[in-house]
């Protein structure tokens, strides 16, 4: 028999993970615009100092969303997950389909409501758009550097170019909302990516 005036609280993970929830449903209802952490404690049926503790604005708590559910669709972080296919073309075509992976799982809603972040001015999202280049960055550079070892010719690129497997499936997703399937992603490697990094 359940004793009465017991504390039921939600704690710990169950309560991250209601947090979690509330604000990917008022981003879809309501549009992240119209989102305060004051909204999310109410739908999570806790208090604002609750989230207040851990996270001090809406764009904190969206990155913690992003990060985990990034976690989830790939099993860890990007850079393990690259294997040595033996061509360019299947290391390229792996990536495409990991990255792609991740869209799937975060969803248009919060993907939107990230970008719409990323143009803000401030230090926090200059912080955090910087160390999303560099975890890019190196995993090109790790997937050209196999590509190299293995005897491919492989063009020398600047940065800027680096980041174009990841601008695409951007454009693809956010910016022309097209069906990305695995036909999709052949396209996009055969057509673009391998002439802009094979000789």
């Amino acid at each position: 028999m359940q004793e009465t005036g017991v504390n039921t609280r939600k704690r710990g993970d169950t309560l991250t993970e209601s947090i979690y929830d509330a604000f990917i449903k008022l981003v879809k209802e309501t549009g992240y615009s119209n989102s305060s952490l004051q909204q999310i404690a109410k739908e999570a049926k806790t208090s604002r100092s609750v989230l207040y503790r851990r996270w001090t604005t809406r764009f904190d708590l969206l990155i913690d969303i992003v990060d985990e559910k990034s976690e989830k669709a790939l099993g860890g972080q990007l850079i393990d997950k690259i294997e040595d296919t033996g061509t360019l073309r299947g290391d390229l075509l792996i990536l495409l389909t990991l990255y792609q992976r991740i869209y799937t799982e975060i969803g248009p809603e919060l993907l939107n409501a990230f970008l719409f972040e990323i143009g803000q001015d401030s230090k926090k999202i200059a912080e955090e758009k910087t160390d999303v280049k560099t975890k890019n960055l190196l995993v090109m550079k790790k997937l050209l550097n196999n590509a190299k070892s293995r005897g491919e010719n492989i063009k020398e690129v600047s940065d800027i170019t680096l980041f174009l497997p990841f601008n695409l499936l951007r454009m693809e997703n956010i910016i022309y909302r097209n069906t990305v399937d695995e036909n999709r992603l052949v396209l996009l490697v055969d057509e673009i990516l391998l002439p802009v990094f094979t000789a």
